[in-house]
């Protein structure tokens, strides 16, 4: 088994419930950001108010990777910050 990765997570509201929304999980398998989505909501599932995925499956939130926005198919790797902002509606 490979050593754990620490990526960082910072959560915007409306995802966390209070504090900073600040977190660190350790990875073992190379994620997408989309699967790291599936990680964050079983492993975070207490300090979530908001899903990070609809009732389709679709992502509720755009990634900011190190500063840039980046698509969910990219993989996280070691050291990264991943910020997940939710998206913006409105009609």
């Amino acid at each position: 088994m490979a050593d754990p990765k620490q990526i960082k997570i910072k959560l915007m509201p409306p995802y966390v419930k209070a504090g900073t929304g600040e977190f660190t999980l350790a990875i073992t398998e190379a994620l997408t950001l989309r699967r790291l989505v599936d990680k964050i909501s079983e492993e975070l599932k207490a300090e979530l108010i908001f899903d990070l995925l609809d009732q389709q499956g679709n992502l509720t939130a755009e990634f900011i990777l190190n500063g840039e926005h980046t698509p969910p198919d990219h993989l996280v790797d070691e050291g990264d910050l991943v910020i997940l902002i939710p998206y913006i509606g409105g009609g």
